[in-house]
């Protein structure tokens, strides 16, 4: 029988009475509570507390850590490239193996304004294409789940990276700012010394990527939506645990009224006291007092990635770029260029980027994309006298 939706309507009652009830009132409640021990906490005292050797991810602040900064008026002319990309992952019950990755550019110029794309479509079916061996490691990894989406993430920060490099050939003098989606550097997750050794190359390769923006003096940041990150409150957590408990958190038993007031919260809470247009100081993660735990041995560069929090309108979002763009001085013409790609006349979704919009919507694959992929190479094989049935279940799903 089809989905009886009428099933459900007792405990989607229910979850909506916990959250109206319990949950929204406990998170306000606790949210102005943390406001006000983030503003009692003086620089030099979050600084100190990052360096606890704490098993958490902390952060440290480069400003003074509750002071909110506005956002000064955009550049009157200014260009912003974002990229993006979707995935096709093996079919299972499909017998012809292939990934597909798509990578889409979207490039904005305003005064005078201009609008521009790129797609740039990979197709994986190789056997040594679905199959990698990474150096350090003999034991290969097939390309499929979580190594689709790092390969999928590579994919986009080296488009953008040849996109810059075209943009710049242009003889035009505006700011130029260059924009990902969620994060700087991926976090490949798989285990097993195949993977580690993925793990490692793809953070090799993408410092690379990432140092060409610092030669070319562009400003790359990434921009997440609803951020559910807690380095900032992490490390108020480090102020209000006591000493011997620091490395035992998840053993405690008696969690001092702080640690009961935090555990709760995200950094977007903690920081809602932004109001609209406002960014929060920037920070750097911090892990064991060490700031570059990420990358791996022999690697030279390191890009010191930082972020901020920005009221964009409708939410608290989170930037992250390479701590280069504070020391030349770029963070205010960053701040001013997203907060303008974020107003309500100037994007489609208000408090969202124009540019990573552009860039997500030119990048998907929909539903009907992916099997008319599948479509052509059906009839491509039967061009060729191959005949591949899928298996039983995917006939009875179709």
């Amino acid at each position: 029988m089809p989905f009886d939706v009428s099933r459900l309507m007792s405990a989607i009652e229910d979850l909506a009475s916990y959250y109206a009830s319990e949950v929204v009132p406990s998170i306000h409640a606790c949210s102005e509570e943390a406001q006000k021990l983030l503003q009692e906490t003086s620089l030099e005292a979050l600084q100190e507390a990052s360096r606890e050797q704490t098993l958490r991810v902390l952060a440290v602040p480069l400003e003074e850590p509750a002071r909110p900064i506005a956002a000064l008026a955009p550049p009157p002319g200014y260009r912003v490239l974002a990229s993006d990309g979707s995935s096709v992952d093996i079919e299972p019950h499909f017998p012809a193996r292939y990934v597909l990755l798509h990578t889409a550019l979207a490039g904005l110029a305003y005064n005078p304004p201009a609008y521009w794309t790129e797609h740039i479509p990979r197709l994986f079916f190789h056997r040594d294409e679905l199959e990698l061996t990474y150096p350090g490691s003999e034991e290969p990894v097939e390309v499929e789940g979580p190594v689709v989406n790092t390969l999928r993430a590579y994919e986009e920060l080296r488009a953008l990276g040849e996109g810059v490099q075209q943009v710049l050939q242009r003889n035009d003098s505006r700011p130029l700012l260059a924009m990902m989606d969620a994060v700087l550097l991926w976090t490949h997750h798989g285990s097993g010394p195949g993977h580690d050794a993925l793990r490692e190359d793809y953070l090799r390769r993408s410092v690379e990527q990432v140092k060409q923006f610092e030669e070319w003096g562009v400003p790359l940041v990434s921009f997440t939506s609803m951020p559910r990150h807690r380095e900032v409150v992490n490390t108020l957590l480090t102020l209000a645990c006591p000493e011997e408990r620091k490395a035992v958190c998840s053993d405690c038993r008696a969690p001092c009224r702080e640690c009961l007031l935090l555990k709760g919260l995200q950094d977007r809470h903690l920081f809602s006291f932004l109001k609209e247009g406002e960014r929060s100081a920037p920070f750097r993660p911090i892990y064991r007092g060490d700031t570059s735990w990420r990358l791996p041995p022999g690697v030279a560069y390191d890009p010191q990635p930082v972020f901020f929090y920005l009221h964009t309108g409708s939410e608290v979002a989170r930037v992250e770029m390479p701590r280069w763009i504070v020391g030349a001085d770029l963070l205010p013409t960053v701040h001013a260029i997203i907060l303008d790609q974020c107003r309500p006349r100037r994007s489609e979704v208000a408090g969202y980027p124009l540019a990573l919009t552009l860039a997500h919507r030119e990048a998907i694959l929909t539903a009907r994309d992916r099997q008319f992929v599948r479509w052509m190479v059906e009839e491509a094989l039967a061009r060729r006298g191959v005949y591949l049935p899928p298996s039983a279940k995917a006939e009875m799903k179709e």
